[in-house]
C-alpha cells in the first residue's frame, strides 16, 4: 500500500469539499418565450370520448349461461387425472366416453 495516507486524506478531501462547480458552468436551462398566437392552422378537436360502459345496450343475464371458471379447471383436472391414471392402465371411476371413444 502505497501512501495509505494520502490517499485516505484525499478520499475524505473529496468526500467532504463542496465542489467546484466546474461540470455544470457550461449546461444552462434555455427556456422559448410562449408564443403569444397560435402561428399555424387550426388544430382539429379530439373526438368525444366514449366509453365502453356508457353505451345503452341492455344485456339479458338469462339469455346467457353463467360459467364458474374455477368449476372448469377443477372439471379439466379431473380429466386429466383419468386420462394419465387410463394410460397407466389403472381403472378410475369416471367419465366412460374418452375423445369420443367408449372406454371399459
Amino acid at each position: 500500500m502505497h501512501d495509505f495516507i494520502r490517499r485516505i486524506t484525499l478520499w475524505l478531501r473529496l468526500l467532504f469539499n463542496p465542489g467546484t462547480g466546474r461540470r455544470r458552468a457550461g449546461d444552462r436551462l434555455v427556456v422559448a418565450p410562449v408564443p403569444v398566437e397560435w402561428a399555424g392552422p387550426v388544430p382539429m378537436p379530439l373526438p368525444a370520448h366514449r366509453s365502453p360502459y356508457g353505451l345503452p345496450e341492455h344485456f339479458d343475464g338469462a339469455a346467457t349461461i353463467a360459467v364458474r371458471p374455477y368449476v372448469t379447471a377443477h372439471e379439466q383436472r379431473r380429466r386429466r387425472r383419468e386420462l394419465a391414471m387410463a394410460a397407466l392402465g389403472m381403472d378410475m371411476p369416471g367419465a366412460y366416453w374418452i375423445h369420443g371413444v367408449e372406454v371399459a
